[in-house]
């Protein structure tokens, strides 16, 4: 008697909850206005931004820019982002440690309006030696700045090199050799 109960009671509550009306909520494109302006800027982008881009840090390294696009969708919620592909180049005379590439999107006014970095090092304990590369990728948020005419985007480093060790103050003793005493031999363990 109290299952069937339990199942009854069961019922009503899943019925009840069938019943209630609920919204949907889907995301709606943004408009077709503002789609044909953002391809319009994504074109003129492109034709001002083609080819590789070489980047000179003096005492830090070179940035290879392969590729940069305008990507992303109009609107709040789906930001435009800049798509940066790049390869670092240890052109120092000394390896480098780590280094750090950054992304800034410029304002009008060439205010950072948002930078994006890479952490430039080897997943294994050396060093970037000489001619040494390594690529990534950057996506920086533009949050609008895009829409302003005159707007741009820099490439920044930094680098660690390695440094040389320094003496002691004062040295280390210089270790002797170990005297090991002689061996015991143990005889007629059988």
């Amino acid at each position: 008697m109290n299952t069937r109960r339990i199942l009854a009671a069961f019922a009503l509550l899943l019925a009840a909850a069938c019943a209630t009306p609920f919204e949907i909520q889907r995301d709606t494109p943004p408009p077709v206005a503002d789609l044909e302006q953002f391809r319009q800027i994504q074109a003129v982008f492109r034709e001002q931004n083609m080819g590789v881009h070489d980047f000179d840090f003096e005492g830090q390294g070179r940035v290879t820019v392969r590729e940069i696009t305008l990507d992303g969708f109009p609107g709040t919620d789906r930001s435009p982002y800049l798509r940066c592909r790049f390869h670092y180049q240890n052109r120092t005379a000394k390896p480098v440690v780590q280094a750090w590439v950054s992304l800034d999107v410029l304002d009008k006014d060439g205010r950072m309006v948002s930078s994006q970095s890479c952490h430039v090092i080897v997943p294994v304990p050396m060093p970037l030696a000489r001619g040494s590369y390594y690529s990534d990728e950057l996506r920086t948020p533009t949050y609008g700045a895009h829409l302003q005419e005159g707007w741009s985007w820099r490439i920044r480093c930094v680098a660690d090199l390695e440094t040389d060790e320094e003496p002691l103050d004062p040295p280390a003793p210089e270790p002797g050799l170990i005297k090991l005493r002689e061996p015991v031999l143990i005889k007629n363990r059988n």
